[in-house]
């Protein structure tokens, strides 16, 4: 739990300074201040290293920053999403997502965008290496490609293209695969290096063949490529040249340069506001500084001090670029060259090991040397009350759910636009009530986020016993904090809440808020049914098959967190996806089909619900282990120790399990695993699995067989047998 705060200093972009910068004001906590970092990406990707991975020298982990674990060690709440508009009249962004994040503070650190204007904005051959993530997921296709044709051209002949041309050409070296590698460049190779450094980098470029075209021009004319008006003879073609502002900085109404960067004073704060702040490469300073990382490193502690000073009212520190720094340009293998202010160079395996020794040092500050958050004293005069004393002020509840617009059903007399004390529903003649309530901690402090899967979970007991969503009430609980804070939590939360439960044709008719140390939220839904179409856990028979919605292993990536060093953002990130997918396809494509029985996989983990149907049905089951699918890392993290807390309660289960020799314990464990917004699990007749597998995948659903219904041998018996 987190000191109450009253600001919100928000980080858009995960660069190296947001990365250096979240680890300092770590280190010295402004009071009062919470941090965000928002970014599209888990990962964020060191660029000094990735020569190093297309080469293949260093593994995915060793070359990206874990954006989920920087922000739980500094204590910043991580929200993944873009940024699609700067709004600075009420001083909030606009995410992907379409939800809207309030800021009282904001920095902007979001990078830059390849210059594709010679080309008319792209070709289908053309691969931007920025932003990193959607280069190394084209590359990774280039790799599989077995269709290439075996040619390939790097455009841009200064340090980033000729590095990664040598990366590509090692690669292809180790993996012996023969490709005719070209390097292009517009000018002289690697202009505004020493002659030396040129030379040692030409020699290295011969050396494994590679063709270097200086003075030549690539542009797209009539749909084709050209180089110098010649057709470019290369399937793929990887575009390293310069750079332009990103389209959400260029499109904002912040002052920027004549190439999109926003321009700043050398405090770092933006010429057009003071609350705004910008560092890395989308910045334009008042003298002309070249794109390139080491100074992106070197401003993040004069960005640290300045978000600080300027939220304190203190004065700011100017930032002074260094006149000259060490260049340590990669070349393919183990060999480097640096140079450091135009005068001396050097070359050598040797130089590659000083340059891989600062790389990893420098990544080692995101790993094994993150700083713990050191959380500020809490005002001892801030007094919480309990009963209804802890109900969130009414204005921030009103501001909150006054931009909410819930769908309405048939039957709504009085909901949340009504000011009644409960609300009034007319239920359908001839219909069931199905009613469910869940309501739980925050397992993440994005507020958006949580306010989806909180929904979800909810009405997932509904879309188990083929009931149609009708009307819900919240139970939200809010975090100490600002009243302005919790508003901006509540309307993020409700906002979430509301895109689920609209998605499912359910109306929010009202709800409670409180306060509390930590965010929670639960959700009271009703459901309507006929009688006939209602499916429940009895019923289950002898013969069934038992088709299995969604992975497991949510339990487990929500419990990596509190294991320090064990949480990884890919892992935790696919969890919180399956998370966000809805039951509601999987039950409209069964809901013509025999179901026999169907529940769903929550906190009593697959094999207790699993036995509730058995003992509601009084049969047993059969499950083929090795054939349930689980999230990735889900393993390695039950082989690491890391379980949910309540793992121990839910393994009590095995006592009615026959349990064969070739499941390991660790199986064991994952099939126990608590779920949050699990998959559903449904018992149908063998002759009609085959036909709903086929559905539900053409659906869209993940969905897999993991085993069959027999007869119960008798009292006392084992429910389930897992082989």
């Amino acid at each position: 739990m987190t000191s109450p705060a009253n600001h919100d200093l928000v980080l858009v972009g995960g660069g190296h300074s947001h990365c250096l910068a979240l680890r300092m004001l770590a280190m010295n906590p402004v009071p009062g201040v919470r941090l965000t970092l928002v970014s599209p990406d888990a990962l964020s990707a060191y660029s000094g290293m990735l020569p190093g991975l297309i080469a293949g020298h260093y593994r995915l982990d060793d070359t990206h920053v874990d954006l989920y674990r920087l922000c739980q060690a500094t204590g910043a709440r991580f929200m993944q999403a873009s940024v699609t508009r700067i709004n600075r009249s009420d001083r909030s962004l606009t995410l992907s997502d379409g939800s809207l994040l309030q800021y009282d503070w904001l920095s902007l650190d979001v990078g830059a965008t390849p210059d594709l204007q010679a080309v008319d904005g792209g070709h289908p051959a053309i691969v931007p290496v920025k932003p990193v993530a959607d280069f190394y997921h084209r590359w990774q296709q280039w790799l599989h490609d077995d269709q290439d044709n075996g040619q390939l051209a790097v455009v841009g002949g200064g340090a980033g293209g000729t590095e990664m041309v040598l990366a590509v050409a090692e690669h292809c070296r180790r993996a012996g695969r023969e490709v005719a590698l070209s390097l292009i460049s517009s000018g002289t190779l690697l202009a505004g290096y020493p002659a030396p450094v040129q030379r040692r980098m030409k020699g290295y470029l011969e050396a494994y063949g590679i063709t270097l075209h200086e003075h030549t021009r690539v542009e797209k004319q009539q749909g084709a490529l050209f180089a110098n008006g010649q057709p470019l003879q290369a399937r793929q073609v990887f575009w390293c040249t310069g750079v332009r502002g990103t389209a959400l900085i260029a499109d904002s109404d912040l002052e920027c340069d004549d190439r999109g960067f926003v321009r700043v004073h050398h405090t770092l704060q933006t010429c057009s506001d003071a609350r705004i702040f910008a560092a890395g490469d989308c910045a334009a300073f008042p003298d002309t500084l070249p794109k390139a990382g080491v100074y992106a490193v070197r401003q993040a502690r004069i960005l640290a001090r300045n978000l600080t000073a300027a939220i304190r009212g203190e004065s700011l520190t100017p930032y002074r670029p260094q006149k000259a720094f060490l260049s340590l340009l990669s070349a393919g293998g183990k060999q480097a060259v640096a140079t450091r202010g135009g005068t001396l160079s050097a070359s050598g395996g040797w130089v590659w090991h000083w340059k891989d020794r600062i790389d990893r040092a420098f990544m080692r500050k995101f790993s094994s040397e993150l700083p713990t958050m050191t959380a500020t004293a809490p005002d001892p005069d801030a007094l919480h009350c309990a009963g209804c004393g802890a109900k969130v002020g009414s204005d921030a509840l009103g501001d909150a759910l006054a931009s909410l617009a819930p769908v309405v059903n048939d039957g709504i007399e009085a909901g949340v636009d009504a000011a009644d004390d409960a609300a009034v529903i007319r239920w359908p003649e001839g219909h069931r009530l199905v009613q469910s309530l869940d309501f739980f901690p925050a397992f993440i402090d994005e507020p958006y986020r949580f306010g989806r899967i909180a929904a979800l979970h909810s009405l997932s007991d509904l879309y188990a016993m083929n009931a149609t969503p009708h009307s819900a009430l919240a139970n939200i609980t809010l975090a100490w904090n600002h009243p302005k804070l919790q508003g901006r939590d509540l309307q993020r939360l409700m906002a979430g809440a509301v895109h689920e439960l609209n998605q499912a044709g359910c109306t929010l008719v009202g709800g409670h808020t409180s306060e509390g140390p930590q965010m929670a939220a639960g959700f009271t839904v009703n459901g309507a049914a006929a009688p006939a179409r209602l499916w429940h856990k009895a019923g289950a028979r002898n013969g069934d098959r038992i088709l299995l919605t969604k992975p497991l292993g949510t339990g487990v990536q929500l419990a990596a967190p509190m294991h320090p060093g064990k949480a990884y953002g890919p892992w935790l990130d696919a969890a919180l996806q399956t998370m966000l997918t809805s039951n509601a396809t999987a039950q409209q494509t069964l809901a013509a089909f025999p179901v026999h029985a169907c529940t769903d996989i929550t906190g009593f983990g697959l094999l207790g619900h699993l036995r509730e149907i058995c003992q509601q049905s009084g049969v047993a089951m059969m499950l083929e282990c090795e054939s349930i699918p689980l999230l990735p890392g889900t393993l390695s993290l039950i082989e690491q120790g890391v379980t949910s807390t309540i793992s121990d309660a839910n393994r009590q289960v095995l006592m009615h399990c026959q349990v064969d020799d070739t499941v390991s314990d660790h199986w064991l464990t994952a099939l126990c695993d608590p779920q949050t917004s699990g998959g559903l699990v449904f018992c149908l007749p063998a002759e009609q699995a085959e036909h709903a597998l086929q559905q539900l995948d053409e659906s869209g659903v993940a969905v897999t067989d993991i085993g069959k219904v027999v007869v119960k041998n008798g009292e006392g018996s084992a429910d389930i047998l897992l082989c």
